[in-house]
């Protein structure tokens, strides 16, 4: 009896073949996170300084919170 071999050729990685590992490893969304974090940071600090805040202001505040609970959800929610 013949036994057949056999031959895989494989394709030697390149850039677009990285994508996958890039995807994996979720790059964008821990960056955008940690800077989401930091813009949070710095608005309640910048809130906080403020001798007396206006309404205007508040509501600001709560759209950078709100959105921050959107963020993490998001974040979590992706597999």
């Amino acid at each position: 009896m013949s036994e057949e071999v056999k031959v895989v050729q494989v394709e030697k990685k390149s850039w677009y073949n990285n994508a996958e590992g890039f995807d994996k490893w979720r790059v964008f969304p821990r960056i955008l996170i940690t800077l989401y974090g930091i813009m949070f940071y710095k608005t309640c600090d910048w809130f906080m300084t403020l001798p007396d805040p206006t309404n205007s202001q508040s509501a600001f505040v709560s759209v950078i919170v709100g959105a921050g609970a959107a963020w993490f959800g998001l974040y979590i929610g992706k597999k």
